[in-house]
């Protein structure tokens, strides 16, 4: 059954190293011609001068089966990205 499958494939990814984690939070590109890539998370009025929220985040997984051993999987999630998308 479908569930028992995503079940074994969530047991063989290995634990996350700090090392292959990033977070961070976005600055503004005050050389852009485009006025919102201009301000970063900061520059924002309701964010506090001294707030450390990240607004990226990455990841990478490593599932140890013998379909994906070797294969990288890398997450990413943030704010004010260039692009949306999925794959």
């Amino acid at each position: 059954d479908i569930r028992d499958e995503k079940v074994k494939l969530l047991r063989c990814i290995s634990p996350v190293k700090p090392e292959d984690v990033v977070i961070g939070q976005y600055i503004g590109d005050k050389n852009s011609t485009n006025v919102e890539h201009q301000q970063g998370y900061l520059d924002d009025k309701t964010v506090p001068d001294n707030s450390t929220t990240p607004t990226y985040a990455q990841l990478i997984l490593n599932v140890n089966n013998e379909r994906w051993a070797g294969v990288p999987f890398i997450l990413r999630a943030g704010k004010a990205l260039n692009e949306k998308k999925a794959e």
